[in-house]
């Protein structure tokens, strides 16, 4: 048994040294590219602290916004931010692509480290198998059956500690390897989607420039102007508005709610990751201290988002409609706006977005990027408005002032997050 034992030891020492090289020459690999993603998480968190740094100059000029100056002051502000965000993304996506290399890197040093597992385990057998030769009449003499005698090789086999070592290391090194795969497809999904994110961030800041350009040209730079816009787009939005609460206090009256699903946390999920709530639903202080909504309350409510913030869908199902009001009245209403209907027979409405991510009638499933958060329609400051409706009570109807519009009987959305 010494004599298996000690074959058994060499074998393993004799292996170790063959692939010690390779390894040294991996782990350095490996270093570098861990230095690497450290640099770029240096460079991802100034950027961050300069994005912090241009929200605050974009929340200090929402107070001046009703002046000219003010306005372009914003948007100057606004698209600032907005390079500064495409350049984190970059940094973001160079950052995923390292991380990339690691995982790979990983794991073919773990398929290596699995081939020599099982090499290693050959050569030891190998090793008993002519160890054991010297003895083999007499063990198998001792037996009545093939059986018994297999059962006293296995039993030898087993009490190799470096047989049973290596098999071990190797179930190990097959789970971590399925594990680092797993990993890799994740950090592989999310390159993607940070791919496509630099691809919206860079349609967002060029219509953010051309609003300032269009601004610039309806006012003609000049405050008088400017005054004016505003007092225009004012009567525009109380004109849409009582159309919207006329249409839907009558809409309401067709909710069922005998049939909708029962109230309860994450029926729907929060259409902002991490979505902080800015304004209720119904009689809200907005409402009562201001005119916006005339005296009907808040037909939704209202989440944090900055300019760019991806946008989920609150549940799976399909697109029935999207639509941009300020294509007709400016400033006016939802802006850009996605309208989906779930299986569940509720109905969401996503509103005053930056950009839309799908088209009607597309299927979609929950948590998916539908839309960027934006500042379009009628807004105080960026943030997405979202209503749920009884999907059986919702209708497009064109509206007197402000093209189609999605109307319905409308819910609170807090019974359902």
């Amino acid at each position: 048994m010494a004599k298996i034992v000690k074959s058994g030891i060499l074998v393993l020492v004799f292996l170790g040294a063959f692939f010690a090289p390779a390894f040294s020459v991996f782990a350095a690999t490996v270093d570098d590219l861990k230095q690497q993603i450290d640099q770029k998480n240096q460079e991802i968190k100034k950027l961050e602290e300069e994005i912090g740094q241009y929200q605050t100059s974009i929340d200090e000029a929402e107070s001046t916004a009703k002046t000219l100056s003010g306005e372009i002051k914003r948007l100057d502000s606004e698209v600032k931010k907005l390079n500064a965000q495409i350049t984190l993304t970059q940094k973001r996506i160079a950052k995923k692509e390292l991380e990339i290399k690691e995982l790979g890197a990983d794991i073919l040093n773990t398929e290596d480290s699995i081939k020599n597992r099982q090499e290693n385990l050959a050569r030891i057998l190998d090793s008993l198998r002519k160890t054991e030769n010297y003895d083999m009449l007499e063990i198998f003499l001792k037996y009545d059956s093939l059986s018994g005698f297999f059962d006293e090789l296995e039993k030898i086999r087993n009490l190799d500690f470096s047989v049973r070592q290596n098999y071990e290391e190797l179930k190990i090194l097959k789970i971590d390897l399925e594990g680092r795969k797993k990993k890799a497809e994740a950090a592989r999904k999310d390159l993607k989607n940070l791919q496509n994110d630099l691809i919206n961030q860079r349609e967002i800041q060029k219509d953010t420039r051309a609003e300032k350009t269009n601004l610039l040209s309806a006012t003609k730079n000049q405050e008088a102007l400017y005054q004016k816009l505003l007092k225009e787009r004012e009567k525009r939005r109380a004109e849409i508005y009582d159309e919207i609460r006329l249409i839907e206090n009558d809409l309401k009256k067709q909710i069922d709610f005998s049939t909708l699903p029962a109230f309860g946390n994450r029926i729907l999920l929060n259409p902002i990751d991490r979505g902080v709530l800015t304004q209720e639903f119904g009689l809200t202080n907005f409402s009562k201290y201001t005119d916006v909504y005339g005296s009907n309350g808040h037909n939704g409510i209202d989440l944090r988002a900055l300019v760019g913030t991806p946008v989920r869908s609150a549940e799976g199902g399909i697109v029935k409609a999207t639509g941009n009001t300020d294509y007709i009245c400016p400033r006016g209403s939802y802006g850009r706006w996605i309208l989906i209907e779930h299986p569940n027979k509720l109905a969401t409405l996503y509103a005053h977005l930056s950009l839309v991510h799908v088209s009607p009638r597309q299927e979609i499933a929950r948590g998916d990027i539908i839309g960027y958060s934006g500042n379009t329609g009628y807004t105080t400051g960026p943030h997405l408005h979202f209503t749920v409706y009884d999907a059986r009570t919702v209708q497009l109807r064109q509206s007197r002032v402000c093209g189609v519009l999605p109307y319905g009987g409308y819910l609170n959305p807090l019974n359902y997050l």
